[in-house]
């Protein structure tokens, strides 16, 4: 059964809402931003609703609404008053839940859930696909993933640098909207720089000039596209107002990467792979090209930092078996007959 969430409606309807679920558990992933006091206080009260956050490390607004709720103190403090227990991806998390009346008896360190949530590319899917864009088979390969509307700038400036410096001309250049209603304008961005452009969907597999920009026009290819990568920019990093993305899908495939200065989401993760040099954190956007460059002359850097960036993901898996234990320990279980017991 699916119903939606009764966000703006009353008491009444909350209630009516709880009364048709009955839930034993409510499972909050991230933060508990969207979530209502009343409801959950209400689903504790009448149904002995056990409360577990999972992966919490964002405690901020996404938008103008919620930005009035999460501000209000009280809201947010009878939110967490619900919780039996969260699990936290960094010590900040955990002490911000401290500070809103958790116990530290409830607060349980594990690692990010992303971590669980990537897999291997065969390499045969990475071959397949360079021919599919008409990428020469000795023509090195930068992605960009995830860019935000503006970074293209950021990133076609230094690409500019990159293909002037001797031995560096033929690399190829492929950009990944984060949005796909950003395409157009991102198109249009990229031509005015003095760019060609070639849609993924439009590759015959026919070989196209170097300065070509590939942009990909198609949803949910972004991991694979990694795998025909030499270096990885993970782009929603470069501008001020940056949060940062997800660098674990292309450190699973052992690629060297690259993120800008602001990656406020994902500091637990950067932390883990900054200690292993897994991972270069630009100090400044202009440092962007020279950065590269070093990577793109020295495949034995690139070799060593893919390699820790793969160790690290496989040495921080395990959440979700952490969290399957806790909420085997929060489900309700009833006797039955024979007087073992089960879960509900």
């Amino acid at each position: 059964m699916a119903l939606p969430y009764p966000f703006f409606f009353g008491r009444s309807i909350v209630s009516y809402w709880l009364n048709k679920f009955r839930p034993a558990l409510v499972l909050c992933i991230e933060n508990m931003v969207e979530l209502r006091a009343d409801m959950l206080e209400l689903a504790k009260e009448r149904y002995g609703t056990s409360v577990l956050l999972v992966n919490a490390h964002a405690f901020r607004p996404s938008t103008f609404w919620l930005e009035m709720l999460e501000e209000a103190d009280c809201e947010n403090k009878r939110k967490f008053r619900c919780l039996d227990m969260a699990g936290v991806v960094s010590d900040e998390a955990g002490k911000y839940l401290l500070g809103k009346g958790l116990s530290d008896s409830n607060i349980i360190r594990v690692d990010n859930l992303k971590f669980d949530a990537v897999k291997q590319i065969a390499q045969r899917e990475g071959e397949m696909l360079r021919r599919q864009l008409g990428i020469p088979g000795d023509a090195p390969v930068l992605i960009c993933g995830s860019v935000h509307l503006g970074e293209e700038i950021i990133l076609l400036k230094a690409f500019q640098d990159l293909i002037r410096r001797p031995g560096l001309e033929n690399i190829r250049l492929i950009i990944a909207p984060r949005e796909s209603y950003d395409l157009k304008k991102m198109i249009e961005s990229i031509k005015s720089l003095g760019f060609p452009v070639m849609l993924k969907t439009a590759c015959s597999g026919a070989p196209h000039r170097s300065s070509t920009i590939l942009i990909v026009d198609t949803l949910g290819e972004l991991k694979t596209l990694y795998s025909v990568a030499d270096v990885v920019i993970v782009a929603g990093s470069m501008l001020t107002d940056s949060l940062g993305h997800n660098p674990i899908e292309p450190a699973i495939l052992g690629k060297a990467i690259i993120v800008g200065p602001y990656t406020p989401s994902f500091n637990d993760v950067m932390n883990k792979f900054l200690k292993r040099g897994a991972i270069i954190r630009l100090q400044k956007t202009e440092d962007l090209a020279d950065q590269a460059a070093v990577l793109f002359d020295n495949p034995e850097i690139r070799k060593r930092m893919g390699f820790h960036a793969k160790t690290v993901v496989e040495e921080c898996r395990g959440a979700t078996a952490r969290y399957l234990d806790m909420i085997d320990g929060l489900l309700p279980r009833q006797s039955v007959k024979s007087g073992s017991t089960r879960e509900n």
